[in-house]
């Protein structure tokens, strides 16, 4: 029987003959077992929480659905995972795929010891987040900060927590505070320390949000606390996306918000302080509103710096458009602005007088196809040659450890050969799951489709209505995939280019393919390696 070895471990902080460690343990296992050793799988510093974001563990997930194993070995079930869910789950399709998991701690594992241990692996991750937790909160009790960099402060060199004020950029903070009193908005002091090359926090330029900052998690420049000489901790906590394992941030009730006095990281005097509180608490604005308030919010992008357009003043005509980079930063040359009604007007005439010619669609599907067809015989080239290499490494690995079987070589002879042998393998393997034949295939009727769709659309927006107002805005979306807004020269109007998405046309393609249960198969917008739109200009 062929095994597959895994091993991982959790932090950076860990030494990396973990690694080394648990493989050695495992390789035992599989002398004792008289298991053959089919491949290796690792992963450094990640959690066990998700396997989302664990490559060594997709990719041995995808050996397995190829048969190349029987058997998991792993030094224990944490290994694998310390999520009830995803333990169970991987036990679940592994048995779906006769390939069973084996551990040095508990031998094979059974329903019964996935459940157990799943129970357990979720325990220590909510008890290990608990001490994480509170010893966070000692630090701060001890006056001491435990969040991350903070703009006007350095770490003090050998004593963990405590912080140093950076005369420099403290001199930066007080006067974002002095510029904000004396009338200019956030977006006038960004300008300013843009143009005088003064990086920001992160070493990059300044925003307004950079200055003003949130009024609901109390965050940026001018509600820093910590420059008042208070510490504030737990505002927010982080939990994991069980879908993609990144962490997402929520804000916490303030009744558990906890403060700290460090008057000795005082930068702005109070009387300061608590004008600048006063007078954002008069500007204080209304929530931000989910559903899109315009027909094309989001979607306009200056052609100089790709910036997003938005609203910067209004004349007789109504709103007018500015790059946001141009308004929030100035480092963007882009200072014409354009009424928002009259973008709207020549987008809608431009999506029906050319996304929805079936002359350029036609023609946009041939191109898609030649270009589809040339990439995956691109990649089918690089798939037979990964696959050359991949079988002689193989056969060399299998030949050496026939020899060290039957005892014609000592095992010590040629270890250092079989390992780096297994290095080379693992290395064209990951390389292989980079490549990726593209089988998506226009159904006949999906042009017509789309063109459908588009006379659709305007017929919504002609209507009244609340409903079919929110209709139309995801119809635009659907289709449109952005509009680039280039100035043009001084006394001519801009140029407008539509970009509408393929997604829309491969969402129809498939739908048509169903309905009819047979046809070619139509792979998700997601997948594609190289970039579909249709590109007009009006």
């Amino acid at each position: 029987m062929k095994a597959a070895i895994y091993a991982r471990f959790s932090s950076d902080k860990q030494s990396d003959r973990s690694i080394e460690d648990q493989t050695a343990l495992c390789r035992a296992l599989c002398e004792r077992e008289g298991l053959t050793i089919a491949g290796s799988y690792e992963d450094r510093a990640i959690s066990g929480a998700s396997t989302v974001n664990r490559m060594g563990w997709q990719r041995l997930m995808r050996d397995a659905q190829s048969r190349k194993f029987s058997v998991v070995v792993a030094e224990a079930l944490d290994r694998i995972s310390r999520d009830q869910e995803d333990l169970a789950g991987i036990h679940k399709r592994l048995s779906f795929a006769g390939i069973k998991i084996m551990t040095v701690q508990d031998g094979v594992a059974g329903e019964i010891h996935i459940g157990v241990k799943g129970l357990l692996g979720a325990l220590y991750l909510k008890d290990l987040a608990q001490k994480t937790h509170r010893g966070q909160a000692g630090v701060v009790r001890d006056g001491r900060h435990n969040g991350g960099r903070s703009y006007g402060y350095r770490p003090a060199l050998g004593r963990p927590g405590v912080l140093e004020i950076d005369q420099v950029e403290a001199e930066i903070v007080r006067r974002v505070f002095r510029s904000y009193l004396a009338g200019n908005t956030p977006r006038d002091i960004a300008v300013a320390l843009n143009q005088e090359r003064i990086a920001g926090p992160r070493g990059r330029h300044w925003n307004a949000s950079t200055i003003a900052g949130s009024r609901v998690r109390r965050n940026g420049v001018l509600q820093n606390e910590l420059y008042n000489g208070i510490i504030v901790w737990n505002r927010q906590r982080f939990i994991k996306d069980p879908d993609t394992g990144k962490r997402v941030s929520r804000p916490n009730p303030r009744d558990q918000w906890m403060t700290a006095d460090a008057e000795q990281l005082r930068i702005v005097d109070k009387k300061t302080w608590d004008c600048v509180q006063a007078r954002l608490g008069d500007r204080a604005g209304t929530p931000h509103k989910a559903r899109p308030v315009h027909l094309l919010s989001g979607l306009l992008k200056c052609g100089k710096c790709g910036s997003g357009y938005v609203g910067g003043g209004s004349d007789k005509r109504g709103v007018r458009l500015v790059c946001s980079r141009h308004r929030e930063t100035g480092l963007c040359d882009n200072s014409k602005s354009v009424p928002r009604e009259w973008v709207e007007e020549r987008v809608l005439k431009g999506i029906e007088a050319h996304l929805a010619d079936p002359e350029l669609v036609a023609e946009y599907v041939r191109e898609y196809h030649r270009i589809a067809r040339e990439l995956n015989s691109k990649a089918g080239a690089q798939l037979r040659a990964i696959d050359k290499k991949l079988g002689n490494v193989t056969g060399e690995i299998s030949r050496l450890v026939d020899a060290i079987a039957s005892g014609a070589v000592a095992a010590r002879a040629v270890g250092g050969r079989i390992a780096a042998l297994e290095a080379e393998q693992d290395r064209l393997e990951q390389e292989r799951t980079t490549i990726g034949l593209d089988p998506v295939e226009f159904h006949p009727n999906a042009a017509d489709a789309y063109s459908a769709k588009i006379r659709s659309l305007k017929r919504t927006l002609s209507d009244a209505g609340e409903e079919s107002r929110q209709a139309a805005f995801g119809g635009i979306r659907e289709i449109v995939e952005k509009v680039v807004i280039h100035p043009g020269s001084r006394y001519q109007p801009p140029e407008i280019e539509i970009f509408g998405q393929l997604a829309v046309i491969l969402k129809l393609s498939e739908a048509a393919a169903t309905q009819e249960s047979q046809g070619a198969m139509v792979a998700g917008a997601r997948n594609h390696r190289y970039r579909h739109s249709l590109q007009v200009a009006i």
